[in-house]
């Protein structure tokens, strides 16, 4: 049915989001694969789709400027963006459009496209529905954000139960890796942790003491590995000093792809609900996350081999941004002692090895 037509996805953000989108760009090419697929998405997260296989064309959009010019009152520059966008996807001859992202914007892009058959997410938000031609149908079977991005198929004929995402490096990026590593002293073979204590909501941080906690209690066995984005690097170089131990401080000094491909060599990834765990997840790299305002059942890691640590709080999950207590009280019921058992059972897991030292903490 779709073969030899042309298909526009748009997800255009978070990274999360957007990896958690990647199984159904597999799905509709193994399907279809003559059709052409091109995916819509912002600036922010298009390094993890550009390695992508089943992408036949990326369509990077600065969906971050166009909302900054917007909320700023520019909206010469704002209608600027939106031309040239409308534009250069109008001329273009798609045949259907995926709207994953389930927003008035999106819909809009959707629109835009000038596909005539496009179909939304059931029970998307923002009126969405208004540019749609038709719905995908929901399903109470769907609980996990993976399963319900991969809903928005069925109208086209094709149901999908493989939620593996896909995340491509370039040979760029992995050799970025391996310099960065060579310089501080890691080893092909060295046991290597990664910590990102950083995410894009207060209310999803796990408190900076847990995880300097951690990696003092692993120094002894494995090198730590620090990451995170620029505005991070007080709350990783608080880490490094109050564990004790010889960090290595990614934070702020990778493109998204370079720190996929750091991800990519470690044995575990410690981090909360945050993209670099669904990119860990991604590479298929064992990870340890903490969850505490959001539901692991929707947003956790899909595959087996991950163990995820759940705040304990008669509030949570809340899905809120910041903590109505102002405690956090759900992350921290999760112990640093936990934590290090987690982190610890994965590489011993990983590994096929003894485990390592279980001295008390």
């Amino acid at each position: 049915m779709l073969n030899n037509k042309h298909v526009v996805l748009i997800r255009l953000s978070s990274i999360g989001d957007v990896l958690h989108c990647t199984p159904v760009a597999r799905a509709l090419k193994k399907a279809y694969p003559d059709c052409h697929l091109t995916w819509v998405v912002g600036e922010g997260p298009a390094d993890v789709l550009v390695a992508n296989p089943y992408i036949d064309e990326l369509y990077v959009w600065p969906r971050e400027r166009w909302e900054r010019s917007f909320r700023a009152g520019n909206f010469r520059e704002a209608r600027r963006l939106w031309r040239h966008l409308a534009e250069d996807l109008g001329c273009r001859p798609f045949d259907v459009a995926l709207d994953v992202h389930g927003l008035f914007l999106s819909g809009l892009v959707a629109r835009a496209t000038g596909a005539p058959r496009r179909i939304g997410l059931g029970g998307a938000r923002e009126f969405n529905w208004l540019f749609m031609t038709e719905q995908a149908p929901k399903s109470a079977d769907d609980v996990h954000v993976i399963q319900q991005y991969l809903s928005i198929l069925r109208p086209l004929g094709i149901r999908a139960a493989d939620y593996n995402m896909t995340l491509g490096l370039t040979g760029e990026a992995v050799a970025f890796a391996d310099r960065f590593l060579a310089t501080h002293g890691v080893g092909p073979d060295e046991v290597l942790v990664a910590i990102n204590p950083v995410t894009t909501w207060p209310a999803k941080n796990w408190p900076p003491a847990g995880f300097a906690a951690v990696a003092a209690a692993l120094a002894a066995d494995c090198r730590i590995l620090l990451t995170g984005g620029p505005r991070d690097k007080e709350i990783t170089a608080y880490i490094a000093k109050q564990s004790g131990a010889a960090c290595i401080d990614a934070a702020g000094g990778t493109t998204l792809l370079e720190l996929a491909a750091l991800l990519a060599r470690c044995r575990v990834v410690l981090t909360g609900d945050t993209g670099p765990l669904h990119m860990a997840v991604a590479l298929g790299v064992p990870t340890v996350s903490i969850f505490g305002p959001t539901d692991p059942r929707k947003y956790g890691p899909l595959p087996p081999g991950h163990i995820i640590l759940q705040g304990e709080a008669g509030c949570a999950p809340c899905h809120k941004k910041a903590c109505r207590h102002q405690d956090v009280r759900c992350l921290r019921s999760v112990t640093p002692e936990a934590a290090i058992a987690a982190v610890r059972q994965q590489l011993a897991a990983y590994s096929k090895l003894q485990p390592l030292s279980s001295e008390k903490y």
